[in-house]
C-alpha cells in the first residue's frame, strides 16, 4: 500500500490541459489557412503578421506578437506543435492555464522583440514561446530538486538540462533558425518561472509531485518576491528595451517592408515582357506617357543634367522596350540598343555624356528639357497595364527626382516585388548543355527575378550613408535636393 500523498491530499486539483491543445489548434488552423492561400511564402507571412523590421519601425508593433502563431514549412509547425503538446502539458497541469498562457504570450513577445533588436532577417513561429515554456520548466525542476534534497535528502537530476543543450546547439548549428528568438524566449521562461515558484499555489503544486513529502506546506519559506508581477514587469521592460532601436532601423529596411506588405495585399498578376507587343498601341501613341521617343528625351535631358541616378532605371526600362520592337523602327533596331547601353554605362560610371551620343539617338545636338513629373505619369500609366517591371523602374527614376518621397519609393518596392513573384513562378527549363550545371543555372535565374529590386534598397542605402536622407525619408540637407551631378 503506497504512503505517498495523492494530489488532493495535499490539496491541490488539477485539470485536464485544455489550453495547450486550444493553441495547438490555433497554430494549426492558422497555418491550414495560409497554405490554402498560396503557402507560406515570405509575402504571405508579411501580409499575415511576421516579424518584419521595416513594417516595426513604422509602428506596426502587432508584428511582436502575431509570428507566435505562424510558421513557415510543414516540418516547422510540426516540430512546433509536437514542442508544445509535450512542454504545453506539463506547464498547465504544474501552473494553470491562465499561466501558461501568459507564459506563451510574454515569451513570444521578448523573443520576437530580441529579434527585431538583433536580427534583420524575416521571422515567424512559436518557438519563442516554446523555449519561454522549456526555461520556466527547467526552473520548476531544479526548484522541485532543491525541495527533495531539503526534504528526503535525496539529490535528484534535471531531465531537461540536456534538452535545453541540444536545443541551444541546434539553434546555432541549423541555418535560417532565430537565435536571438530563441534567447528572448528563454529570458521570459526564466523570469517568469522564477516569479511562479515564489507563489504559494505553486509551492503546493511542486511539494505535492515530491515523493515521501512530510512537511506542512504553510512551513515553506517564501524567498524574494511572493508576488510574479515583479517578473513579468522585467519581461514587460525588456521588451521595451528592445524597441529602443526603432530610430535606428533605415528608410531602406521600411519602404522595403511597406512595398512587399502592398504587394501581398495585390491579387494582380502581372505581364511578362513578351506580353509588351499586345499593348503595342498603348506605348506607341505618341502622346502615351510611356511612348519610348519620350522616355527616351527624358532619360537623356537627366543625364546631360548630371541626375544620374534617375536616368539609370528610365535607360533600363528603354532597354526591354527596345529588345521587344516597341517604338520606330529606329528605336527598336539593334544599333539602338547598343546606344541604350553606351548611355547606361555612362549613368552607371557617373560620365558626362558625349553630346555626339546624344544627336546618335535622337537625331538633335540636345535633348529636350525634362518634364520632372513626368516619371511618375509615366509609372502610373505602366502600372495600370500591368508591366510592373517597367512600372517599377519608373517609379524608381520618379524617387531619386523626389528624394525622400517614401510613397514612390514604396510604389517602386511593390511593383518590382510584384515582378519578381511572376518572375520566380514562371517554368524554367536549364539550357541542354552538359557543362552547365541545372542547379546553379536555375539558382541564377532565380537571383536575377530580383536583381532591379536588390539594386533599389541598396541604392536606398548609399543615400542614407551619403547623409542624404534619414530614416523617415526626410531630406536632411540641401544636398538632398540637388539635382546637379553626384559624384
Amino acid at each position: 500500500m503506497s504512503t505517498e500523498p495523492s494530489p488532493s491530499e495535499a490539496g491541490v486539483t488539477y485539470k485536464p490541459p485544455f489550453l495547450t491543445f486550444v493553441l495547438i489548434a490555433v497554430n494549426t488552423l492558422i497555418y491550414a489557412m495560409i497554405q490554402f492561400q498560396g503557402g507560406p511564402t515570405y509575402e504571405n507571412l508579411v501580409k499575415y503578421g511576421a516579424k518584419e523590421n521595416g513594417l516595426i519601425a513604422e509602428g506596426e508593433f502587432g508584428r511582436l506578437f502575431f509570428p507566435m502563431f505562424l510558421h513557415a514549412s510543414p516540418a516547422h509547425i510540426l516540430f512546433n506543435m509536437f514542442a508544445l503538446y509535450q512542454f504545453g502539458r506539463v506547464f498547465e497541469v504544474l501552473a494553470g492555464a491562465r499561466n501558461l498562457f501568459v507564459t506563451y504570450v510574454l515569451g513570444g513577445l521578448l523573443g520576437n522583440a530580441m529579434s527585431f533588436a538583433l536580427s534583420k532577417s524575416l521571422s515567424v513561429g512559436a518557438s519563442s514561446s516554446l523555449f519561454a515554456l522549456l526555461f520556466a520548466l527547467y526552473v520548476f525542476e531544479r526548484y522541485q530538486q532543491k525541495i527533495n534534497l531539503e526534504t528526503t535528502g535525496i539529490k535528484t537530476r534535471t531531465a531537461l538540462g540536456p534538452v535545453i543543450a541540444i536545443n541551444a546547439v541546434i539553434t546555432f548549428v541549423i541555418p535560417n533558425i532565430d537565435w536571438a528568438s530563441h534567447l528572448g524566449g528563454g529570458i521570459a521562461g526564466v523570469l517568469i518561472g522564477t516569479g511562479l515558484i515564489m507563489k504559494h499555489k505553486i509551492n503546493v503544486r511542486m511539494m505535492s509531485m515530491v515523493k515521501y513529502w512530510r512537511v506542512d506546506p504553510a512551513t515553506l519559506q517564501l524567498r524574494f518576491y511572493q508576488r510574479e508581477g515583479f517578473y513579468l514587469g522585467v519581461v514587460a521592460a525588456l521588451v521595451l528595451l528592445s524597441l529602443i532601436k526603432v530610430p535606428q532601423v533605415s528608410f531602406a529596411d521600411r519602404v522595403f517592408g511597406l512595398g512587399v506588405l502592398d504587394a501581398s495585399r495585390s491579387s494582380m498578376e502581372g505581364h511578362a515582357d513578351d506580353e509588351l507587343t499586345a499593348y503595342r498601341s498603348s506605348f506607341d501613341d505618341p502622346t502615351s506617357p510611356a511612348n519610348p521617343e519620350t522616355l527616351l528625351q527624358l532619360s537623356l535631358s537627366h543625364l546631360l543634367a548630371g541626375r544620374y541616378d534617375a536616368a539609370v532605371p528610365v535607360l533600363s526600362a528603354l532597354r526591354r522596350l527596345n529588345q521587344h520592337g516597341l517604338g520606330s523602327a529606329e528605336f527598336a533596331s539593334k544599333s539602338t540598343l547598343a546606344l541604350l547601353e553606351q548611355a547606361s554605362e555612362s549613368a552607371l560610371s557617373r560620365r558626362p555624356l558625349d553630346s555626339s551620343l546624344v544627336k546618335l539617338l535622337t537625331g538633335e545636338e540636345h535633348a529636350v528639357a525634362a518634364d520632372l513629373s513626368h516619371c511618375q505619369k509615366a509609372a502610373d500609366y505602366v502600372h495600370g497595364l500591368g508591366f510592373y517591371a517597367i512600372s517599377g523602374l519608373l517609379y524608381e527614376c520618379a524617387f531619386f527626382l523626389d528624394v525622400g518621397n517614401k510613397e514612390l519609393a514604396r510604389a517602386g518596392i511593390a511593383d518590382l516585388w510584384l515582378e519578381s513573384r511572376r518572375c520566380e513562378e514562371q517554368p524554367i527549363s536549364p539550357p541542354h548543355d552538359e557543362n552547365v550545371n541545372p542547379y546553379q543555372w536555375t539558382r541564377s535565374q532565380r537571383n536575377a527575378c530580383l536583381l532591379e529590386l536588390d539594386v533599389f534598397r541598396s541604392q536606398l542605402l548609399r543615400l542614407e550613408r551619403q547623409g542624404r536622407l534619414d530614416v523617415h525619408g526626410t531630406p536632411v540637407d540641401d544636398a538632398a535636393t540637388n539635382l546637379g551631378p553626384q559624384r
